[in-house]
């Protein structure tokens, strides 16, 4: 049913052109906002590091990138989605600010396994299992019903481990632009080594 509503917002969004926007915090974070409103049957990549979105041709073959977006589905290069370190933990609900490396020693990271997502946008949608982060999965709250929806974040802190081994925290904000219009990912991170 998330599928079907994607693919159906899909059809019925305008035509808009491509933003990226990053933005410095006082916390020392970076807020970024990604245009993904055409995005429910490409992947776009993001590094950390160089804080842009790169080009990737082979994603399981290029360490270039630490975050694979898909309108609401994501991948770390790592696992089943690249050559990388990547992995992802689940902090739950916590306070940004004050996630450093303490939380993280100890804990488990989850590699990329499958997930599903749209494939076509014929009628019924076709669904594929592509590799992807599992628990990135629940960042916000699918939409049910016709629109307005709302994807929720979900408030959890996320801990990426990226291609090359460093650590991010990271904090889903909105899946909206400034007017009101749905699939603008937005996001704040910060390196925690």
């Amino acid at each position: 049913m998330r599928f079907f509503l994607k693919a159906a917002m899909l059809m019925a969004a305008l035509v808009q052109c491509k933003k990226e926007d990053a933005t410095e915090n006082a916390s020392g974070g970076t807020t970024v906002v990604l245009d993904v409103h055409n995005d429910v049957l490409r992947w776009r990549y993001y590094s950390f590091e160089k804080n842009q979105e790169v080009s990737v041709e082979n994603f399981s073959d290029d360490l270039s990138w630490d975050l694979g977006i898909r309108y609401e589905s994501f991948r770390t290069n790592g696992g089943k989605s690249g050559k990388g370190q990547g992995a992802v933990l689940d902090l739950g609900v916590v306070n940004f600010d004050k996630v450093t490396m303490a939380d993280v020693a100890g804990k488990t990271f989850v590699e990329d396994d499958s997930i599903m997502v749209l494939a076509s946008m014929s009628m019924p949608p076709v669904m594929e299992k592509t590799p992807g982060s599992v628990p990135l999965e629940d960042m916000f709250q699918s939409p049910q019903g016709p629109p307005p929806h709302t994807y929720t974040p979900n408030q959890h802190v996320y801990v990426i481990r990226t291609a090359g081994g460093k650590h991010v925290k990271l904090i889903g904000l909105s899946f909206f632009n400034d007017q009101g219009e749905e699939g603008w990912f937005n996001f704040k991170f910060a390196f925690l080594d």
